[in-house]
């Protein structure tokens, strides 16, 4: 049997899929016929059937007992679920929370959304992810918008900006890779070179969270150099940015990143050109002021026309959801007031009337969010705690009951894109095991359960009404696996998304913090997984600190020293990499890894919040490095 389907992972590429069933398993390519996919997918997929078939996975619903968890019937996880759900709503629904996260994009995971705003829970607000550069964006030019990335193919020169496509879009580092093998020129700006220096013709190492200092600094030498566009009647307040520009010279901009005026010179020239594609990365806005960092670039982009041009564009993401509607309850008239939830150690405690069960789907939370052992502590606090996990992560360990979820290839699904205007069909191409069920069908259990009232008779009437009006239905998606949504392939050509169609400049800079401790603590993607979605066998240990060899030095340290990294909240043990590139001021780790495995990075990250956005300020984190360890 073979299949087309659509990839859920959180991430950009939005795989189309040709899974083929065999008696000797699942294969799975990427579809040639797919215009972004083109026939190649990551590891990251490839590796997917072992998850479903990995001894780890939890194959039935599992209830804390005084003697740790014990396994337990449907019947009985949902008669504790719904009974403990029922009593809290009764005497105050606030007291409810809910923390749904991407662990799978699929819209029928939406479904819980729609139940905890039917009986008047509380939700979140804030992001763990890419918030940040979002509002910046919103700021800028009034929604989040860009370019069709095929527009990318079109570039005369690529920035990749805080980009590691390598690890977080293989789709996008085959683009770039095929631009400069034509001769286009590609610059990379991150404190941490190694991992694209393979992809660029020049790596411009930045001071982490600085970015901002290096796009004002070129727009400086724009400025003088005459080659910046005139933008009177495309912005609303040109002169209060040139102003902010003509502040500093080219050389204390610079020096606030620790950039070379020659390697700054050689990015303002790329910029010069009007067909520049510029690649931001998200971790260019996990930075105490990284909407400011953002909103830099933006202008940098926006000043040499790049924007609004075939081949130029910032391509930061799109809505995921633009193209998929989201069944809603009726709103009520005082909804309560959500929790943030990068802050959530702090705020969990905090929270009036307290909360007292909570409901986490798709996230290991108390992994992947700050202060991670606070919040361990907090969560443990709230009298039910309901984890729909496939694994036995941190969040699913401090549970009161945990359900088993079907996984992507055991269900059907649909799922947009945050890359490109695209929506794909998911489909089921195995049963999930006999005691794991949809969320989907979890969900609408517990609303029947619970008499509330839940207008959608099963998982297809779901997915139909998540589909736009216009097309194209439900089947005519699966039979194709995929589908295009018309949206122009080039943005901003009319204007912008503010009333008056103008651009928005920033108008004012922060001064980069220091921190508390000497080194700004790096916790970046793994190319081969996601988050935190690794068996435990697929985790390294011990955990690696890459330091440059001058910060090695001064410490007195050598490759394959043990180390202890120190937080403000909390510490880890690791060993000593040495990576000649890396800027001297950080040390840099792979997260995702388990709190359980001694790899849980987060334990050391404390709750910062960016400047628009709030989202996870999670690189504003500072560590000292202690010889030794454990």
């Amino acid at each position: 049997m073979t299949v087309v389907t659509t990839c859920t992972l959180d991430c950009p590429d939005r795989c189309s899929i040709v899974c083929r069933v065999e008696a000797g398993g699942i294969r799975l390519r990427g579809n040639p016929d797919h215009p972004y996919t083109r026939g190649f997918t990551c590891a990251k997929i490839r590796r997917y059937p072992g998850r479903l078939a990995s001894p780890h996975r939890i194959r039935e619903p599992w209830i804390r007992s005084d003697n740790g968890f014990r396994p337990a019937s449907w019947d009985e996880a949902l008669d504790v679920v719904c009974g403990e759900l029922d009593r809290v709503r009764r005497d105050d629904p606030r007291g409810i929370l809910w923390v749904r996260g991407a662990g799978s994009m699929g819209v029928s995971k939406g479904a819980l959304d729609y139940l905890m705003a039917a009986l008047g829970a509380r939700g979140t607000r804030g992001a763990l992810c890419d918030g940040a550069g979002i509002a910046a964006v919103e700021a800028d030019a009034g929604r989040l918008d860009m370019n069709d990335p095929l527009q990318i193919d079109r570039a005369e020169a690529i920035v990749l900006w805080g980009k590691n496509p390598k690890a977080s879009s293989v789709h996008t580092a085959a683009q770039v890779s095929r631009a400069r093998s034509r001769g286009v020129s590609v610059v990379a700006v991150t404190p941490d070179p190694s991992p694209v220096q393979d992809l660029a013709d020049r790596v411009i190492r930045v001071r982490p969270g600085t970015d901002r200092f290096l796009a004002l600094g070129c727009c400086r030498l724009l400025l003088d150099s005459g080659a910046w566009l005139p933008a009177n009647d495309r912005a609303a307040n040109p002169k209060a940015f040139e102003a902010l520009v003509r502040s500093r010279p080219a050389d204390e901009w610079l020096g606030a990143c620790d950039v070379a005026l020659a390697d700054a010179e050689a990015l303002a020239a790329l910029y010069a050109r009007t067909r520049t594609a510029t690649i931001v990365g998200w971790g260019v806005q996990r930075h105490p002021y990284g909407a400011e960092n953002v909103r830099a670039i933006h202008a940098l982009a926006f000043g040499a026309g790049t924007l609004g041009v075939e081949g130029g564009g910032v391509y930061f993401n799109i809505p995921s959801s633009r193209h998929l509607n989201r069944p809603r309850p009726p709103t009520p008239a005082d909804p309560p007031h959500p929790l943030l939830l990068p802050a959530l150690a702090r705020e969990l405690p905090q929270a009036r009337p307290p909360v007292r069960f909570v409901w986490v789907a798709g996230s290991n939370l108390l992994n992947q969010a700050p202060d991670a052992k606070g919040l361990a502590e907090a969560f443990l606090r709230v009298e039910t705690r309901v984890v729909v996990d496939a694994f036995w992560t941190e969040t699913a360990r401090h549970a009161t009951v945990v359900l088993p979820p079907a996984l992507w290839l055991e269900e059907e699904d649909l799922v947009g894109s945050y890359w490109a205007n695209v929506v794909g069909a998911v489909r089921q191409v195995v049963d999930p095991p006999e005691g794991c069920r949809g969320d989907f069908e979890i969900v609408a259990e517990v609303a029947r359960r619970l008499g509330v009232e839940f207008p959608f008779s099963d998982r297809d009437a779901w997915l139909s009404a998540c589909l736009p009006p216009q097309g194209p239905d439900l089947e005519t998606l699966r039979a194709r696996g995929w589908g295009l949504v018309p949206w122009p392939e080039v943005v901003w050509t009319e204007g912008f998304a503010h009333p008056d169609g103008r651009f928005r400049f920033l108008e004012a800079v922060h001064a980069e913090p220091s921190g508390p401790l000497p080194f700004r603590f790096l916790t970046l993607i793994r190319p081969s997984a996601l988050h935190s979605q690794m068996l435990p066998e697929e985790q390294p240990r011990p955990l690696e600190v890459r330091l440059a060899p001058s910060t090695a030095e001064d410490l007195g340290l050598a490759a394959g020293d043990p180390v202890r990294i120190a937080g403000t909240v909390g510490e880890l043990e690791a060993v000593v990499r040495i990576d000649p590139l890396l800027h001297p001021g950080c040390a840099a780790v792979p997260r995702g890894g388990w709190v359980s495995l001694g790899l849980g990075v987060n334990e050391a990250v404390p709750v910062l919040v960016t400047d628009l956005g709030e989202t996870a300020a999670y690189y504003g984190a500072t560590v000292r490095l202690e010889p030794g360890g454990g």
